[in-house]
C-alpha cells in the first residue's frame, strides 16, 4: 500500500497529537481541569489529521469514516474558550452552564446520522441497495456546506476567548497570570492564522462552481497540512507550558495575605460597601450553595481579604454575615399578608438557607425567639 508524502504527514501529526494529548490528559503539573480541557482540543485535531490522512482504499475504513463522527470540529471553539478560563481563573469549574457549549457538536454528526439512517432503512427494508447513491450524495453535500458553521462557530469563540482574556487581565492586572498570558496570545495568533487559511479553502470549496475543482486539485491539504503543523506545535508548546506551570494551589497560596496594615481604613469601607451591594442589590444570599470563593469571584477581591474584613472589622464570620440578609428577607416575607399559603420552611428556603435546622437555630440567635413565636407576636400586634 502506497501512501503519499502528504499522507503521511497527516497520519504522523495525527499520531503526535494522540500521543500529547494523553501525557496532557495524565500530566500532574498545572491545573488538571487546563491540561485536559487542552488534551481534548488536540485529540480532536489529531482525530481529524489522521481520518483525512488514511488510506480509504478499504471498503471498511471508507464505511467507518461515513458512519462515525470523526470530525468533530464544532467542539474545537469551546475547548478553546473553557481552556482559557480555566487557565486564567482558579476558580473555574465546568457546570452546567459550560456544559451547554458543547451542544452543538450534533450539527457534526449531521452526516453519519445520514448514514445511520440509511442503514436502518436497508435492513427494515425501506430501501434499495441503489437507493444509496442518493443518500451518499445527500451526505457529501451536508459534509461541504456544514464547514460554514464550523468555521464561524470557531471565528466566534475565538473573539470571545480574545475579549475575556484582555477583560480578565485588564481587571486581575496579576503578576503570576503573565505566563500564561503571553502562552495564550501565542496560542490565539496561531489560530487566526489557522482560520484564515481555513477561510481562503472555505469560499471556493462552498461555490457549487469552483467546489470540485478545488477538491480535484489540492484534495484536503491546504488545511490539513497547517492543521498537522498546528497539531505538532499546540501540543508541544501546551505540554512545555503545563510542566512549567504552577499548580492552582500554589497561586492560592502566593496571594498576599491580608493584614491591617494592608488595608487601608478607606480600602476596609469600600469593601464593605461591595459586600453590602452585593448582598442588598445583587441578593447573592438567596444562594443556597455561597461560599465565600463565589463572593470573591463576584466582587473580584481574593477570599482571604473578603474573610479578614468580616473577622477584624465586622467582627463576625462570613456564614453570620450572610444570614443575617437570609434572616431579614424571612421576617419581611413574615411580615406580608400573602404569606399565610407558604409554610415557615417554605419561606426560609426560598431566602436561601439550605437547612431547617440552620433556619431555626440562626433565627433564633438573631432576634431572640422562635419563628413560631415571632408570629405569634405578630398575630397579636
Amino acid at each position: 500500500m502506497n501512501i503519499s508524502p502528504f499522507d503521511l504527514f497527516l497520519l504522523l501529526g495525527g499520531l503526535q497529537g494522540f500521543i500529547l494529548a494523553v501525557l496532557l490528559w495524565v500530566n500532574t503539573k498545572g491545573r488538571r481541569l487546563s491540561n485536559r480541557l487542552l488534551a481534548g482540543l488536540i485529540g480532536l485535531m489529531a482525530l481529524m489529521s489522521f481520518a483525512v490522512g488514511i488510506p480509504v482504499a478499504n471498503r471498511t475504513i471508507s464505511l467507518f469514516l461515513d458512519l462515525f463522527p470523526v470530525f468533530n470540529a464544532m467542539l474545537l471553539g469551546p475547548l478553546l474558550f473553557l481552556y482559557t478560563k480555566s487557565l486564567l481563573d482558579p476558580e473555574f469549574r465546568i457546570g452546567k452552564a459550560e456544559k451547554r457549549h458543547f451542544f452543538p457538536i450534533l450539527i457534526d454528526w449531521g452526516a453519519p446520522l445520514l448514514g445511520w439512517t440509511f442503514m436502518l432503512g436497508l435492513l427494515l427494508s425501506m430501501h434499495t441497495r441503489e437507493e444509496g447513491i442518493r443518500w451518499g450524495h445527500w451526505m457529501d453535500q451536508y459534509n461541504t456546506y456544514v464547514d460554514i458553521p464550523r468555521w464561524l462557530s470557531l471565528a466566534t469563540y475565538w473573539l470571545l476567548t480574545r475579549q475575556w482574556m484582555n477583560k480578565q487581565v485588564a481587571r486581575q492586572n496579576a503578576s503570576h497570570q503573565l505566563l500564561h498570558v503571553r502562552w495564550l496570545k501565542q496560542f490565539l495568533n496561531v489560530m487566526l492564522g489557522f482560520l484564515l487559511i481555513w477561510l481562503l479553502h472555505l469560499v471556493p470549496y462552498i461555490i457549487p462552481a469552483t467546489g470540485l475543482t478545488v477538491l480535484d486539485q489540492w484534495g484536503w491539504y491546504p488545511i490539513y497540512i497547517p492543521l498537522s503543523v498546528l497539531i505538532y506545535w499546540l501540543g508541544l508548546k501546551g505540554y512545555l507550558h503545563a510542566r512549567n506551570s504552577p499548580s492552582a494551589a500554589l497561586l492560592v497560596e502566593t496571594t498576599p495575605k491580608a493584614t491591617s496594615t494592608q488595608l487601608p481604613a478607606d480600602t476596609v469601607e469600600a469593601i464593605i460597601m461591595r459586600l453590602k451591594e452585593a448582598m442588598q442589590v445583587d441578593h447573592l444570599y438567596l444562594n443556597p450553595e455561597l461560599t465565600v470563593d463565589k463572593v470573591g469571584k463576584h466582587i473580584q477581591l481574593p477570599a482571604k481579604t473578603i474573610s479578614f474584613v468580616l473577622n477584624q472589622h465586622l467582627k463576625k464570620s462570613f456564614n453570620t454575615f450572610v444570614n443575617e440578609y437570609r434572616v431579614a428577607a424571612v421576617i419581611k416575607q413574615l411580615s406580608n399578608s400573602g404569606s399565610e399559603q407558604f409554610t415557615i420552611a417554605g419561606i426560609a428556603f426560598s431566602c436561601g438557607f439550605n437547612s431547617q435546622a440552620t433556619f431555626q437555630r440562626t433565627f433564633r440567635q438573631l432576634t431572640g425567639m422562635s419563628p413560631t413565636e415571632y408570629l405569634s407576636r405578630q398575630a397579636s400586634v
